[in-house]
């Protein structure tokens, strides 16, 4: 079994993911912000990890987390504080968690952006949040891990069901619940190794739209 490490862990995908994995045997280590979380994030049977991804460095957090086959970046600001908070959690957390992934030579690297990250916002309350995303996502694309990027549609609490996996997708929904699912087969059965995986609600098994792409 592995142990997967996720930075963002107490959002509802971070949570989600942890039950997913727990569940199936493998060891969490959830890092979050909030001593009062802790709580939350054990019922889901992982290891706390209270560590603050913006006023920790790369390599304190490193040493928190210890060893892990896997990381996961989870994090975001979703939209509050403003812009400067945006670019601190979503650009400059997903730098240090690539750091992460490199100091503890995993063998898997995830980070959650959305789609249309590539291109321009076309709304000036999304600016902030594209212009992060995308440079978080340029990040890792140019790191030397074995990064997978998945990038979900309009996210909703809708329990977990079938995907789709396409590259064309431009819009849809994305279910928490379908978010955690993919991530747990990217960093466990089904990796996808320096791909960049749209992924909406849909009707194909997880692992099958997973290895559609492979081929």
């Amino acid at each position: 079994m592995s142990t997967i490490a996720i930075i963002g862990g107490h959002g509802k995908v971070g949570l989600l993911l942890s039950k997913d994995l727990t569940a199936t045997g493998h060891t969490v280590r959830s890092v979050f912000r909030d001593p009062a979380q802790t709580d939350d994030v054990t019922a889901t049977g992982a290891e706390p990890v209270v560590a603050d991804i913006e006023t920790s460095s790369a390599e304190e957090l490193a040493s928190a987390i210890g060893a892990a086959d896997a990381v996961v970046f989870t994090a975001g600001n979703g939209g509050k504080g403003g812009p400067e908070k945006t670019e601190a959690i979503d650009h400059q957390g997903a730098l240090k968690a690539i750091e992460v992934a490199t100091r503890l030579e995993t063998t898997r690297f995830v980070i959650v952006s959305y789609i249309g990250a590539d291109e321009p916002a076309t709304s000036e309350g999304m600016q902030a949040y594209q212009q992060a995303k995308h440079a978080a996502d340029e990040a890792v694309r140019a790191s030397e891990l074995a990064w997978t990027i998945v990038r979900p549609g309009t996210l909703n609490e809708d329990e977990a069901s079938g995907v789709t996996i396409d590259p064309s997708l431009t819009e849809g929904e994305t279910s928490r619940a379908n978010v955690a699912a993919v991530i747990a087969a990217l960093v466990t059965t089904h990796p996808a190794p320096r791909q960049v995986l749209n992924v909406v609600d849909g009707d194909t098994a997880v692992a099958d739209a997973i290895e559609a792409q492979q081929r």
